[in-house]
């Protein structure tokens, strides 16, 4: 039992402000409200979509940082007025500091910096959710997926165990109920009947997919519809280059010219990330399945989490952290390989979107994310920390 006297109550009990600062992507966005919910209690967390300009993002991560330590420590105007090396994409910084700032996304990191940097009471406590690139010492706490972190930390040799990193057994999933919006305002009426859903992300050098692989996804996607009636909401989200966008639209096109059977939403031309994370959300949920690119991970994650059959295409060009998180996610029965038939007759087979062979039944998605028991732990470890660097005493 936490003790409860007046040093401890003002930085546990009172419902902290959390403003939870992302880049604007959606796999970013996600992992960071999760835990912004989580962390905020009874109020309501705020969504600062804040990133590094153009000028600073011609330079690395580490110099980055640099140059944010120099300019922090001169910059001493109100928040509303942002530095030279950030831009706002949607709501500025225009209030008090929060208790807790929850970043993600590697053209996030700057913000959080520059808060922390700013803060001359010490009592913003910075999270970044994800791998920053530069070392965890410059963030209150580091959270990062057990299959993300022996990867990407494996290069630091012995001290990869590092003081202020939290490593979970799978990557922050938001636990909490959600009331989900009706469809008809932004997916024609004739999909109401049921559709899988298209995510498409983009080239990375874990995942090397390419413009012609594209076309073949796209080709898949008219199987989809004329082998086995479907119709299909193709995503496209911040990673989708333009060229694979102009390809795959031209292509579908060319079987579906009456949009009929398809519906294409690009996530980047939402005006607010709010908006944005509230209509993805809204596709997975009414989503019969789910296909994925094998670069996006937390979004395979993310549907697995809402009981959605995934599968997954270009898994054959994953190396590293990407090959092991499929690897654990294949051999735990929560997603397949998308391999549809190449013709025209139906045959009988278990799984008509992944026919080879015959497959184990779905996994249990709680078990193996150990969903409310990862958020709690790292809700709790946070907490404490957060009152050990305010109060100077660790939490009993």
């Amino acid at each position: 039992m936490f003790k409860q006297n007046s040093q401890y109550y003002s930085t546990h009990v009172t419902a902290p402000k959390v403003w939870v600062v992302t880049d604007g992507g959606i796999e970013s966005s996600l992992q960071a409200v999760a835990l912004g919910k989580q962390l905020s209690g009874s109020n309501q967390f705020k969504i600062k979509t804040v990133v590094a300009s153009k000028k600073l993002q011609m330079f690395p991560a580490i110099i980055q940082k640099y140059l944010i330590d120099w300019s922090a420590s001169k910059h001493k105007g109100a928040l509303n007025k942002l530095p030279w090396y950030l831009t706002a994409k949607d709501e500025s910084f225009d209030e008090a500091k929060p208790d807790y700032v929850i970043a993600s996304g590697q053209d996030a990191v700057p913000a959080c910096l520059y808060l922390t940097k700013s803060d001359q009471t010490r009592k913003c406590f910075s999270v970044y959710v994800g791998y920053p690139n530069i070392p965890f010492i410059n963030f209150d706490q580091v959270v990062l997926p057990k299959y993300e972190a022996n990867a990407k930390m494996a290069a630091l040799g012995p001290l990869a165990r590092q003081k202020n990193g939290i490593i979970t057994p799978a990557p922050l999933l938001d636990t909490s109920t959600t009331l989900y919006k009706q469809m008809d305002q932004m997916i024609p009426t004739s999909f109401n009947q049921g559709f899988a859903t298209v995510i498409v992300g983009g080239h990375s050098p874990n995942c090397r997919w390419y413009s012609e692989d594209a076309v073949n996804l796209a080709d898949n996607i008219k199987r989809m519809i004329k082998h086995l009636n479907d119709k299909v909401v193709v995503v496209y989200t911040d990673r989708t280059p333009q060229l694979v966008k102009d390809k795959m639209n031209k292509r579908i096109a060319e079987f579906d010219s009456t949009n009929a059977s398809v519906f294409a939403w690009d996530s980047t031309l939402e005006t607010s990330t709010t908006k944005k994370l509230a209509s993805y959300e809204n596709i997975i949920q009414h989503s019969q399945r789910i296909v994925l690119t094998a670069d996006m991970d937390y979004a395979c994650a993310h549907a697995i989490s809402k009981g959605k059959p995934v599968y997954v295409t270009f898994g054959g060009q994953c190396r590293s952290y990407l090959s092991h998180f499929y690897r654990w996610i294949y051999d735990a029965h929560l997603a397949r390989k998308l391999r549809l038939e190449r013709h025209n007759h139906k045959s009988t087979v278990y799984d008509t979107y992944s026919y080879l062979g015959n497959h184990a039944t779905w996994g249990n998605a709680s078990k193996v994310f150990q969903m409310k028991y990862t958020m709690s732990f790292v809700k709790n470890e946070i907490e404490e920390i957060r009152a050990e660097k305010i109060t100077g005493k660790r939490r009993k």
